[in-house]
């Protein structure tokens, strides 16, 4: 029975799983005592076999459809699974590769996960597409008849469909945790006296009302408010709260620490929740609507597609209407999380942790979406 330990897998779902599950033991794969899984085991089997369904399509790795395999995900630079590098023995490692590729890869719908979409009557079945960009049809046309129909004629539609994760999404924030928010700009500039000579300017930061959730009036539309609405975004650590701002170099940026004043319930649309829904195919087609509200809110938008707010901006008032206190969602220009909260009420802030910071660089991000020649534009 090969095991294999906290240590020696990459994804955080399968940390998480040995963390949950794992018992103590010598790691098959590099030969340590530590945590350990046992690899054959059924749980540990169709979580991997589900990070494959939710990191890539089918003809990512199928080898009649152009991939190099299935057997090929865990080995080389993009294997998200297992640590190679880790492995006292090529053996060792093979060992345990084969304890998951040499498993079945059809299965019943409500019994275990599916790698390949196969056949039915002699005909090749729709190949699977990567859960995590497969967004639900459903959801999807509730964005689009926002164009034509009052938002407040759909909420019923969104608030069904959170009903299913009401207890699964709901996450605690307890009292005291610091979360952070920035402003462009000061408050003031001074020159200090040094022994009769000037000094270079001393900036002083925004602080309490002047950084907070701005009054209703002055609300603009943003991804989860709407214009006259006033909530207070956050972030979980300073550098995601100075990105989300969007500075420019040269900017100067004000930074206050904001602390819960008690524990506050919100909704979780940061993590994937694999966790939850990784045992069968069908549990990964009930992953799919809550995957799909995450990725949209999560969407970078530039502001003159601001219109495309209005889908998150549903999503929000449905969520407030359950009961929660607010959303955490991942940034798009950091490493940390976007919290949301409805109600300043429930924090204060640290002004004597106001800080001042300058910014000197900025750094993006592209993919290049121009058509290789006009023959590829469809008429």
């Amino acid at each position: 029975m090969p095991n294999i330990c906290i240590d020696c897998v990459k994804d955080h779902h399968l940390k998480d799983l040995i963390r949950k599950e794992g018992a103590s033991g010598e790691c098959s794969v590099c030969g340590e005592n530590g945590q350990v899984i046992d690899a054959e085991g059924h749980r540990f089997f169709q979580l991997t076999k589900a990070l494959v369904r939710y990191y890539f399509s089918e003809w990512d790795y199928n080898h009649h459809w152009g991939g190099d395999g299935y057997e090929s995900l865990f080995y080389g630079k993009d294997n998200r699974f297992f640590d190679e590098s880790r492995a006292k023995s090529d053996e060792a490692y093979e060992d345990v590769v084969l304890s998951i590729t040499d498993g079945p890869v059809y299965e019943d719908y409500d019994k275990g996960i599916s790698i390949f979409a196969g056949y039915t009557d002699g005909e090749q079945n729709m190949l699977l597409k990567a859960v995590s960009t497969d967004l639900d049809h459903h959801i999807l046309n509730i964005s689009e008849r926002l164009k034509n129909e009052n938002h407040f004629n759909l909420e019923g539609d969104i608030i069904e469909i959170l009903e299913e994760y009401r207890d699964t999404a709901s996450l605690v924030l307890k009292e005291n945790m610091a979360l952070y928010r920035a402003r462009v700009g000061f408050k003031d500039k001074k020159r200090v006296l040094f022994k009769g000579f000037e000094t270079e300017f001393h900036y002083i930061p925004y602080k309490g009302s002047e950084i907070g959730a701005p009054p209703p009036y002055m609300a603009t539309s943003g991804r989860v408010n709407r214009a006259g609405v006033s909530f207070l975004y956050c972030a979980t650590e300073k550098y995601t709260a100075i990105s989300e701002v969007r500075p420019h170099p040269g900017d100067r940026v004000s930074l206050a620490k904001i602390l819960l004043t008690r524990d506050v319930k919100i909704f979780d649309l940061s993590s994937t929740m694999l966790l939850s829904f990784f045992d069968t195919d069908k549990m990964l087609d009930k992953l799919k609507p809550i995957n799909t509200l995450g990725v949209l809110i999560n969407e970078a938008i530039p502001p003159s597609e601001r219109i495309r707010y209005s889908i998150t901006q549903l999503i929000a008032d449905c969520i407030r209407q359950l009961g929660f206190e607010g959303i955490v969602f991942n940034s798009t220009v950091g490493n940390g999380k976007n919290i949301v909260l409805f109600d300043q009420s429930a924090t204060s802030q640290d002004e004597s942790s106001a800080e001042m910071v300058s910014v000197k660089s900025v750094k993006y991000k592209y993919r290049n979406e121009s058509l290789v020649n006009d023959d590829d534009i469809y008429h």
